[in-house]
């Protein structure tokens, strides 16, 4: 994926940022001022998300502890840092980070789907802004390799709280009753 897709192009605050996102064509995100196209995302991409999402409205939802959004919804870490996660959960406890067109600050637990285009950004930039943001949880998962990883929020750094690829079953330290079974996160795809 381009660095600077637009020669020169920065932002400094969100507003213009968002502005500016309502006039070009596909998805936009905001990696410290620079703005970075995020393509569409393959077919399993989508399937792995329907299937953890339908995991995360089970146990957020529908046990009424907070909201459920998936992409593209703008996520504002900072004023010059904007992202879109395939799937994140606000708590009720910060329900003020709620906004009409986006989140303001941290989600409690992020769910990032790897892409060839975009594992890069979500193991390095992404990891390390969302947990200076103060994401307490972080999943991410490789389709690639069947893994998943779970991080978990440590002062400002993420540790790696839970590992498995293709089989076992993840549990969040957060969401009481959030559990993925491996096997069926990645059957018939």
């Amino acid at each position: 994926m381009a660095r600077a897709v637009v020669e020169g192009l920065r932002f400094e605050r969100y507003e213009d940022f968002r502005r500016w996102t309502e006039t070009q064509p596909g998805y936009w995100i905001l990696i410290r001022g620079v703005p970075m196209p995020s393509p569409s995302p393959s077919r399993r991409h989508q399937e792995i998300s329907l299937r953890l999402e339908l995991l995360l409205v089970e146990a957020v939802r529908r046990t009424g502890i907070g909201w459920v959004y998936y992409a593209p919804l703008d996520v504002k870490l900072r004023e010059d840092t904007v992202y879109q996660p395939d799937l994140l959960v606000v708590l009720k406890e910060h329900a003020d980070r709620l906004r009409e067109t986006h989140i303001e600050g941290a989600p409690d637990l992020i769910v990032e789907i790897l892409s060839p285009s975009t594992a890069h950004l979500d193991l390095l930039e992404k990891r390390y802004d969302y947990a200076q943001a103060g994401v307490q949880e972080y999943w991410v998962v490789d389709p690639d390799t069947q893994r998943v990883e779970v991080y978990r929020l440590e002062g400002e750094r993420f540790v790696l709280a839970d590992t498995a690829r293709g089989k076992g079953r993840m549990r969040s330290g957060l969401i009481p009753g959030l559990e993925v079974d491996l096997e069926d996160l990645f059957r018939d795809l």
